[in-house]
């Protein structure tokens, strides 16, 4: 049983193994995936900002638009006042005039406002157009280093399965599958006793469990976890054999 026990620790460094590449094989296009949608925020944004400058740009040129009109105004009502022939009629001109004057007056200085406005906005949309050419071709980067991690993995984890199948046929059926039962369940099926305590669960085992495990001829459990357990100086003692047997 103390060679079942070394294949389990073996199998269980293989599946550990398997395991991070399938970690790495998940998490590479998540993190990926998360700066693709950080990219599309960005130029959402800025389409946004885009469409908010054109609106504002239209708002001027409408404005211009009705300050030329006023203009138009006043220029044809101070053609009237040669034709007036009262003096009431005089004053009433001229109250129109200043009045569209006035008007003029308050558009121009809108008109001032949003220029500012609008060269800001230019601005401000020219940073985030070099922010977001800066952060595609990042992307871009990245996409093309994570598929050549993503084959590295794969590739790992096509000569790491193979190994872990080969060190699966030379356990027991019956020790196999109550490995990968436990694996299912708790992730960690093989661990050792340390001092009379379940590197699992870190729970004290019985007397007469621990007795067994120093004998090691049988598969045993934790009554606590339900791991595989095993004596850890009894292992190291079947390591110090497999190393005194290469070196002869």
């Amino acid at each position: 049983m103390k060679n079942q026990l070394l294949l389990l620790e073996e199998l269980q460094r293989h599946d550990a193994r398997l395991q991070e590449n399938e970690n790495a094989l998940k998490t590479l296009p998540e993190k990926l995936q998360l700066l693709k949608n950080d990219l599309a925020k960005f130029e959402a944004l800025l389409t946004r900002e885009r469409a908010s400058l054109a609106e504002t740009e239209k708002f001027r040129r409408d404005l211009e638009g009705q300050l030329k009109s006023d203009e138009g105004n006043i220029a044809r009502s101070k053609s009237k006042l040669t034709q007036v022939r009262t003096s009431k009629d005089y004053m009433a001109a001229q109250r129109e005039i200043e009045a569209t004057r006035k008007m003029v007056d308050g558009r121009e200085d809108e008109v001032l406002k949003l220029i500012e406005v609008i060269e800001a906005a230019k601005k401000t949309i020219a940073d985030h157009e070099k922010d977001i050419a800066e952060l595609r071709a990042h992307v871009a980067e990245e996409e093309v280093a994570t598929e050549a991690k993503l084959a590295e993995v794969r590739a790992k984890a096509a000569v790491e399965r193979v190994a872990r199948d080969a060190v699966a046929a030379t356990v027991k059926p019956e020790i196999l599958k109550k490995y990968g039962t436990i694996r299912m369940r708790r992730g960690l099926a093989v661990v050792p006793v340390m001092k009379g305590v379940c590197q699992g669960c870190h729970m004290s085992i019985p007397p007469q469990l621990f007795n067994l495990l120093q004998r090691g001829t049988t598969i045993e459990t934790c009554p606590q976890c339900a791991r595989i357990i095993y004596w850890n100086e009894l292992m190291k003692e079947k390591e110090l054999e497999k190393g005194e047997s290469g070196g002869s």
